[in-house]
């Protein structure tokens, strides 16, 4: 199909970009290509990580001596508990209503489990109302004594 291009001219016997002249610039050009083949003794290279493993543990060495009287400028930093819940299991609440986003009459509820909190969002109760025959989650923001 390439010989469409010459359109009317008498088609050469092979591409120009392939010509088997000497003075092809594209042949001119080339470069043997290196050879990235694996070097044939693997022992080799196996001996040079175990000296380069034996000159780190010297430095770690060197390192832990130097490190030896060093006093740290500020004291470990306490960890610190998470929040505590307000109310606790078997105590009679109110519950909130739910609004527009969440299906939930107000009523008086009992608290069956005190959730974990989980590093953020508020603290979670598992409660049991007396207006559903169910347990829900509530947020401690929905429930109130009284």
């Amino acid at each position: 199909m390439w010989y469409w291009c010459w359109r009317g001219k008498s088609r050469p016997s092979y591409p120009a970009f392939a010509s088997p002249r000497p003075g092809n610039l594209l042949q001119d050009k080339l470069v043997p290509a290196k050879s990235i083949a694996i070097p044939p003794n693997p022992s080799t290279r196996l001996g040079q990580r175990r000296a380069a493993a034996r000159r780190q543990e010297v430095d770690d060495t060197e390192l832990a001596d130097e490190m030896a009287g060093v006093v740290l400028k500020r004291p470990a930093r306490p960890m610190q508990s998470g929040p505590v819940h307000r109310y606790g299991v078997g105590e009679r609440l109110h519950m909130g209503g739910g609004g527009y986003t969440t299906a939930r009459v107000a009523s008086s509820c009992r608290i069956v489990a005190l959730l974990p909190y989980e590093g953020h969002g508020p603290l979670l109760y598992r409660v049991r109302s007396d207006a559903e025959a169910f347990e829900r989650v509530i947020a401690e923001i929905d429930l109130t004594r009284g």
